[in-house]
């Protein structure tokens, strides 16, 4: 029989809360907790969320635009089509502001382009000031580099952040995290006036170390499927590796694409169901 357990949920990775495991050997040294899995979950989410944002002054015919979230301000220099690079600075303000897809956001976020959304080669760097995310605050770098057209088509992305730190709002603990990932910009491009038809498929690794001095480790089996108008990754697997129990590797499943809040996580051949928050 299947064990439910409720998740907390990243827009790229889930994570537990808390939860016990049990193996099948007594000596072997078995994971307490998920904390890794929890910081893992905040930082992604978090990062995932500025990409987002960044969706909103930038659609997908490749000019840039000035809006942002109704509680958000946006501005651009140069405000023109032609001269580059650009900056785009997005303002929350000092007090929660509450966005579309769900999240609180405070803080300023500022990405400066190279060249247009849609172009092979433009690098997006974001960077952050007092940045909170569903009061989390956030700090670090996000590298995007358009790296063109794949085989299908689709725009590629590839996005690097390395040393970013996640201060939890509640303990003040702060774990580390690093991410190399691929984003294929699959469905929704030819619509530039609705972002929230976009679909990105997801698939890389990440590592880092929990507030608790837990390193870990997660590697995407199956493309991860984010749909911009679902608050859930709606489709994929990625497995999550405990660096102290290397014997009890995690498999998340995140379910066949329905936007709902049902996933799964495997360990040790039992396979337990997940509502994701």
């Amino acid at each position: 029989m299947k064990k439910t357990i409720k998740f907390f949920v990243a827009i790229a990775i889930i994570a537990t809360t808390s939860v016990v495991y049990t193996g099948c050997k007594k000596e072997d040294k078995k994971p307490k907790n998920a904390n890794s899995a929890a910081d893992n979950a905040a930082a992604d989410n978090a990062f995932a969320g500025i990409w987002k944002q960044i969706g909103t002054v930038t659609d997908s015919s490749g000019a840039i635009r000035s809006m942002a979230s109704a509680c958000a301000t946006a501005s651009i220099t140069p405000y023109d089509l032609t001269t580059w690079p650009k900056t785009v600075t997005i303002d929350f303000g000092t007090t929660n502001c509450l966005g579309n897809d769900g999240n609180y956001r405070r803080g300023v976020v500022t990405a400066v382009f190279t060249g247009r959304y849609q172009d092979s080669l433009t690098v997006i760097t974001v960077t952050l000031s007092n940045y909170y995310h569903n009061d989390y605050r956030i700090q670090g770098t996000q590298t995007i580099t358009n790296m063109g057209r794949n085989a299908s088509g689709h725009l590629v992305y590839k996005v690097v952040v390395n040393g970013a730190t996640v201060t939890h709002p509640t303990n003040g603990q702060t774990s580390t995290w690093n991410t190399v990932q691929y984003r294929e910009f699959y469905a929704g491009y030819n619509t530039p006036i609705n972002i929230f038809d976009d679909v990105y498929m997801i698939w890389g690794n990440a590592n880092g170390v929990s507030g608790d001095g837990e390193p870990y480790d997660i590697t995407v089996n199956t493309a991860l499927q984010v749909n911009i108008g679902c608050r859930w990754i709606v489709k994929g697997t990625f497995t999550l590796t405990l660096n102290n129990y290397p014997s009890y590797p995690i498999t998340f499943d995140y379910g066949s694409g329905a936007c709902d809040a049902l996933a799964t996580a495997t360990l040790n051949g039992t396979t337990y169901n997940i509502v994701m928050n």
